[in-house]
C-alpha cells in the first residue's frame, strides 16, 4: 500500500474518532430545557442552578462527570381519591370520592423532601384524605344533600378543604394544590332510605302548602264572582223595575181608554195576537171557544135562515137581522 494511501487512511480515522469524542463531550455537556419543565444543575449531589422552562427554555451546559441533571414537569397533575365513608357533624354517614389539581412550583424543595413526582402525589393524597374527615366532620348533612339548592355549600366545603391543605403542600414538598373538588358524593343504603322518606315528607309539606295557597286563591275568586253576580243581579233587579214601572205608567193611560168598552178593546188584543203567532210558517189549531177571533173563522158570517114558503094568500115574512159577533 503506498504510504500516502496510509497516511489519507489515519487522518480520516483521526478525525473520526474525534468527531465521535466531540459529540460525546457535547452530549455530556450540553442539555436542553423545555418550557414545561425545570431542570435542577447539582454539583457533586448538591443544587446549584435551577433552571424554569417558562424563561429559561433552550441549550444549556454542564460540567461532565460533576454536575448532574434532575427534570421536574412543571405542568398541572390530577389524581382522584378513591371513595371512603365520612360522618358529618349531626351522625349522618356520607361516602365521598374527590378530586386534586396541583403542580410544583418550588423544585428544590420539592426534590428535596419527596424527590419522585409519584411520592409527591401520595403526600398530597394523604393531607386531602384528613382534610376531608376534618372538614366534613364539622358539616352538616343538609350543607351536602338538600332539595333546596340554596341551603346546600358544597362549594364553601370544597374551599374548605384547598385551603387546609394549599399551605401545609406548600411548606412540605413545594407543590401548590390548584384545586379540591367533590367527584362523587353518595349515601349508604341505611342512610338512603332515611334520607329519601325525608325528602318525601318535605315533598308532602311543599304540596300541602301549594294545596292550601290554591284553595285560598279559588275560594277568593269564587267570593268575587259571587259579589260580581249579586252586583250585576241588582242591577238588573233595578233596571227592570224601571222598565216595568215605566211600562205600568204608559199602560196606565191605555187602561182608562179600556175601561169605557172592555169588550171592543179583548177583540181588538185577541186579533193583535193571532197576527203575532201566525207571521211564523206553522200550522196552528186554533180552539173558537178560547180565542175568541178564531170563532169567526169557524162559524163564518151570520146570514138568516130560508123561511118556509106561505101560503100565496099571505105575505112573505121580513128578513132576519144579522147574528151579532160572538164576544
Amino acid at each position: 500500500m503506498p504510504r500516502d494511501t496510509r497516511r489519507t487512511g489515519a487522518i480520516a480515522t483521526v478525525l473520526l474518532v474525534v468527531i465521535v469524542l466531540l459529540l460525546l463531550l457535547a452530549w455530556m455537556v450540553l442539555f436542553k430545557v423545555e418550557f414545561t419543565e425545570y431542570a435542577l444543575v447539582q454539583t457533586f449531589g448538591k443544587t446549584t442552578s435551577v433552571l424554569n422552562g417558562a424563561t429559561d427554555a433552550g441549550l444549556h451546559a454542564k460540567w461532565p462527570f460533576v454536575q448532574q441533571l434532575v427534570r421536574y414537569d412543571a405542568r398541572t397533575f390530577v389524581f382522584e381519591d378513591t371513595m371512603n365513608e365520612l360522618p358529618t357533624n349531626d351522625k349522618q354517614n356520607i361516602t365521598l370520592t374527590t378530586f386534586c389539581a396541583w403542580r410544583i412550583v418550588d423544585p428544590v424543595r420539592f426534590q428535596a423532601s419527596v424527590g419522585r413526582i409519584e411520592a409527591g402525589r401520595e403526600g398530597i393524597r394523604v393531607k386531602l384524605r384528613s382534610a376531608k374527615s376534618n372538614v366534613i366532620g364539622k358539616r352538616k348533612m343538609e350543607e351536602l344533600v338538600n332539595t333546596d339548592p340554596a341551603r346546600m355549600r358544597v362549594t364553601e366545603i370544597e374551599q374548605a378543604m384547598l385551603q387546609e391543605i394549599r399551605q401545609e403542600a406548600l411548606d412540605d414538598y413545594g407543590v401548590e394544590v390548584e384545586v379540591v373538588g367533590f367527584k362523587t358524593l353518595g349515601l349508604p343504603e341505611s342512610v338512603s332510605e332515611k334520607v329519601i322518606e325525608a325528602m318525601k315528607d318535605e315533598r308532602q309539606k311543599e304540596v300541602a302548602r301549594y294545596e292550601a295557597a290554591g284553595q285560598a286563591e279559588a275560594l277568593a275568586i269564587r267570593e268575587r264572582a259571587r259579589e260580581a253576580t249579586e252586583q250585576i243581579l241588582a242591577f238588573a233587579e233595578r233596571k227592570a223595575g224601571a222598565i216595568r214601572a215605566q211600562g205600568d205608567r204608559a199602560a196606565a193611560r191605555w187602561y182608562k181608554e179600556f175601561e169605557t168598552d172592555w169588550q171592543l178593546a179583548a177583540y181588538l188584543r185577541s186579533l193583535e195576537s193571532l197576527k203575532t203567532e201566525l207571521q211564523g210558517r206553522s200550522i196552528f189549531l186554533l180552539d173558537g171557544s178560547a180565542i175568541p177571533a178564531a170563532g169567526y173563522f169557524r162559524d163564518g158570517p151570520s146570514l138568516p135562515k130560508a123561511a118556509p114558503a106561505a101560503p100565496a094568500s099571505q105575505p112573505a115574512a121580513p128578513p132576519a137581522a144579522p147574528k151579532p159577533p160572538r164576544s
